[in-house]
């Protein structure tokens, strides 16, 4: 398999922002906004990733971003919640107050309506009658107080209505902007809590994938490790009857670039899908180059075929042995162009690429070996 666009995409986003640590001139709060544009950058790219032709690292990366992604947007749902929830007790703290004032409003109209009455009951000529039929100085003046505070209570109450008319009124317009903002703040948080559901399901599709793709891959390397042991028998076994010989066999020699110190070259074109080492709890023995089916298969050193044919798990396979104990394998060939003892020279033609034996798809399974043995092709590889 080969990488795709969303490797590419990655990288490049990553090159463009760079580090964010070493923006010195950067506030904190700049930095997290750039790191939050990129996350949501790769999220992005990630999603839109066909899951079916993705190589296994661009889904480990569209999975790793997703849940950056997803943690992020819960992390909005989850703050938006909070908003809603304070908004709600703002609005439960404007409607009581209102409703205290509008209490307060009704207990003042029923008393100015009382001392309208009692007003028009007696009115205040009569008192002044009354205070002018009084006996004595004495008795004039306590009516005369009298009149005095009834008629500051009449205006006191008066102008206290008309104020708690006006705390109703602006607690009205309070209440309602309350409820207006959390109106608001809960399409916000339904919104964002619909958008991390959204983020959720993407991401579980993308793992899906990759689990799927980890189950297949781990099935694979046990049925190619069912394998290896025979197959390292079989290549010593057969190094140690053979010499190899000098001599080249005629053949199609379409050369594979500049060698390495250890004179070997690429086999094939394509781009390193799977590197050698351990990986989801397997051992992987080789490197894995993608491209087509029907690539051509070159030799990476000079020497004699000792097996060519069918090897288990590895599909059509040919091993080379190149001396002293160093040999070459070519896994999952769609068709072998070369036979066992066959004399190859380095760049010629010995197979095509397939996807035979226990493979994911169209690539070729590289290995180096010595003695038998797999090692870490990145050693000998230019």
């Amino acid at each position: 398999m080969r990488f795709g666009p969303l490797v590419l995409a990655l990288f490049m986003l990553g090159t463009l922002f760079g580090p964010l640590e070493g923006a010195s001139a950067e506030s904190v709060a700049s930095q997290r906004q750039r790191q939050a544009s990129v996350r949501k950058e790769r999220a992005k790219v990630a999603a839109q990733l066909d899951t079916l032709k993705a190589s296994d690292r661009e889904l480990e990366n569209a999975v790793e971003a997703l849940g950056a992604q997803v943690k992020a947007t819960q992390a909005q749902a989850s703050a938006a919640r909070r908003a809603v929830e304070a908004a709600r007790q703002a609005v439960a703290q404007a409607e009581a107050e209102l409703a205290a004032t509008q209490a307060e409003v009704g207990r003042m109209e029923t008393e100015v309506k009382a001392r309208a009455v009692a007003a028009y009951v007696r009115p205040q000529a009569d008192l002044i009658s009354s205070l002018a039929t009084s006996s004595d100085l004495n008795e004039a003046s306590r009516r005369t107080t009298y009149l005095s505070q009834v008629s500051n209570r009449g205006r006191d109450v008066v102008d206290r209505l008309g104020a708690a008319k006006e705390d109703q009124e602006f607690q009205q317009a309070a209440a309602r902007s309350a409820r207006e903002a959390a109106d608001k703040r809960k399409a916000d948080a339904e919104a964002k809590a619909a958008k991390a559901q959204d983020a959720l399901l993407v991401q579980a599709r993308a793992k899906a994938a990759l689990e799927g793709r980890i189950s297949e891959y781990q099935r694979t390397m046990s049925a190619m490790a069912a394998t290896d042991a025979s197959l390292s028998a079989l290549i010593r076994s057969r190094e140690a009857s053979r010499a190899v010989g000098r001599g080249a066999q005629d053949g199609q020699i379409i050369g594979g670039g500049a060698a390495s110190g250890a004179g070997v070259i690429w086999p094939t074109r394509g781009g390193v899908t799977s590197e050698y080492g351990y990986r989801w709890g397997r051992m992987h023995q080789g490197i894995d180059i993608g491209t087509g089916t029907g690539t051509p298969i070159v030799a990476a050193k000079s020497g004699e075929v000792i097996v060519a044919g069918t090897q288990g798990g590895y599909g059509n396979t040919v091993v080379i042995a190149h001396g002293d104990g160093f040999s070459t394998l070519y896994g999952h060939q769609s068709r072998i162009a070369v036979s066992d003892g066959a004399q190859v020279q380095r760049g010629q033609v010995i197979g095509y690429v397939g996807n035979t034996g226990n493979s994911t798809g169209p690539h070729m399974h590289f290995e180096t070996r010595v003695n038998g043995s797999a090692q870490n092709p990145r050693r000998y590889l230019p």
